[in-house]
């Protein structure tokens, strides 16, 4: 049957795309729109899958030419009315068509029209589904993209806050000629620690100082790690020929200290401001003179 089928078809095959292409264009939708020319070609196109899989008895050619359909007018607006307008169009044309075929083979064409109009039902469901799925995950990355900026800005916002905390936690003093006063306030920290020094430095040199007094009664936790912080700038700032007095140390944390084993011996100690003071004009052979 086969051999029979095929050799009818080679009459009829191109009246049959003639008149499959007529009925796509009579109808309002993407085959009128996009041309008699490009209407024709497809319903070429489906009449040639539909001879290839009546001959063969198969339905691959009838997968193929969906796929194809779909993506060659995917831009041109097509819809599942325009792939139900095919599947109708295209079971008119094999009935009218096929009246001098074989009764078998018109029974197939039936069958085959009905599968164009359920594959392409399913195939729009799918890309429905898919396409849901994309403005979902797009919406998703939208508002994830949303959610970062706001992150960013706070976390941005937020360190220019702790920059200026630092630098107002952090003030240097001229209390008298050579003698600078630093009280730190808040933890003390390696990022602090770093700010301190930096303009400790710059102080001492354009104030020319000789005598820093470094009161740390405002520092909540005062540990190993803070007291090497407070070894290390004194390093530096004898580098500039200054010298460093260390007040506010009560003696609970001075015994904590040196159980954790951190020599403060370099350091010059004393509990209180005002000591520390008195140290420091002492250094500088200063006094001060009621009037």
């Amino acid at each position: 049957m086969s051999g029979t089928l095929s050799t009818w078809f080679d009459g009829a095959e191109v009246p049959l795309a003639d008149d499959l292409g007529k009925r796509l264009v009579g109808r309002t939708s993407a085959f009128k729109k996009v041309g008699e020319p490009v209407a024709r070609r497809v319903a070429g196109e489906v009449i040639a899958a539909l001879r290839r899989d009546l001959v063969d008895n198969k339905q691959s050619a009838l997968r193929e030419v969906l796929s194809w359909l779909i993506e060659e007018l995917a831009g041109q607006g097509l819809v599942f009315a325009d792939l139900k307008l095919l599947a109708t169009a295209t079971r008119q044309t094999a009935a009218s068509g096929l009246q001098g075929a074989p009764e078998q083979a018109r029974d197939r064409a039936d069958e085959w029209t009905f599968q164009l109009a359920l594959l392409a039902a399913q195939r729009f469901v799918t890309e429905r589904e898919r396409e849901f799925q994309e403005q979902a995950a797009q919406l998703e990355v939208r508002q994830l993209e949303h959610q970062l900026s706001e992150l960013t800005a706070a976390y941005e916002e937020k360190t220019r806050l702790l920059d200026l905390i630092r630098h107002a936690s952090t003030p240097i003093a001229p209390v008298y000629d050579g003698i600078l006063v630093v009280p730190l306030v808040g933890m003390f920290d390696n990022q602090r620690a770093q700010l301190l020094t930096e303009k400790l430095l710059a102080g001492i040199s354009e104030a020319r100082a000789q005598v820093v007094i470094l009161d740390v009664s405002g520092v909540p936790v005062f540990d190993a790690e803070a007291a090497h912080h407070i070894v290390r700038t004194s390093s530096a700032v004898r580098l500039l020929g200054a010298r460093l007095i260390l007040v506010g140390l009560s003696p609970t944390i001075a015994q904590t200290i040196i159980e954790l084993g951190v020599d403060l011996s370099g350091l010059t100690t004393l509990s209180t401001l005002q000591a520390g003071l008195a140290r420091a004009l002492a250094l500088r052979k200063l006094k001060i003179v009621a009037g």
